[in-house]
């Protein structure tokens, strides 16, 4: 009998396992990700995750970090606090958040646009490529 219970035991797992699904497992291939995310040549490539407040924060956030990436390039300072309050009364918790960003440019202008967004389906990570503008 305690036989007979391993074996079952061992079988559902062997079936829980195969039932899981992996990115791919279903037979369809992956979109490749795109080349510019590797080697984004003269601009920067940055991603930001899941973001509670939406898509849109999402796609202000990876444009966010490739701007402060970009900026390093070109000496230019860019900082940035962001302060967030919790406060927490019988069980109900709120948040209160606030960010400021300072930039510091010295002789210099730069500018750049966002040339391509890309969607990861796998991780749902968004990621932007920011590139010189003229």
């Amino acid at each position: 009998m305690r036989l007979v219970k391993i074996l079952g035991f061992a079988a559902l797992v062997f079936i829980a396992a195969c039932a899981t699904r992996h990115p791919g497992a279903d037979g369809l291939a992956q979109p490749p990700r795109p080349a510019w995310i590797e080697n984004p040549g003269d601009g920067v490539s940055s991603s930001a995750a899941f973001h509670v407040r939406g898509k849109q924060a999402q796609e202000e956030l990876a444009i966010s970090r490739a701007r402060e990436e970009f900026a390093k390039r070109y000496g230019v300072t860019i900082s940035s606090d962001h302060d967030i309050a919790q406060t927490t009364v019988n069980d109900r918790m709120s948040s209160v958040s606030e960010k400021a960003i300072r930039e510091e440019v010295r002789d210099r202008e730069v500018k750049a646009q966002v040339k391509e967004k890309w969607l990861d389906p796998v991780t749902g990570a968004l990621w932007v490529w920011l590139v010189p503008s003229d």
